[in-house]
């Protein structure tokens, strides 16, 4: 006998709907492509410079975190260029 009870992982929630429209949108591509491509280049050439609450960044602290905004910065703007043009 199968139960009736259906689980709610299962059905997608309007937030899943919105996060799976929101990501590929072009807007929201060229604002994670130049936000991450900015504080990439920032953090890059002047990490150890930047004070936020007393802290700064210093050697593979400044290395890590300009590649993985670098990272985030190139995946979105293969995504951008990958776009293809809508045909009407």
């Amino acid at each position: 006998m199968k139960s009736q009870l259906t689980s709610t992982s299962q059905l997608p929630t309007r937030k899943e709907e919105l996060m799976k429209s929101l990501i590929p949108a072009r807007p929201v591509l060229w604002f994670l492509f130049l936000f991450n491509a900015a504080v990439a280049v920032a953090i890059g050439a002047a990490g150890h410079h930047l004070h936020i609450h007393g802290q700064t960044l210093h050697g593979t602290q400044q290395i890590a975190t300009a590649a993985g905004m670098g990272i985030v910065a190139l995946g979105a703007g293969i995504g951008l260029l990958r776009r293809r043009p809508v045909q009407a």
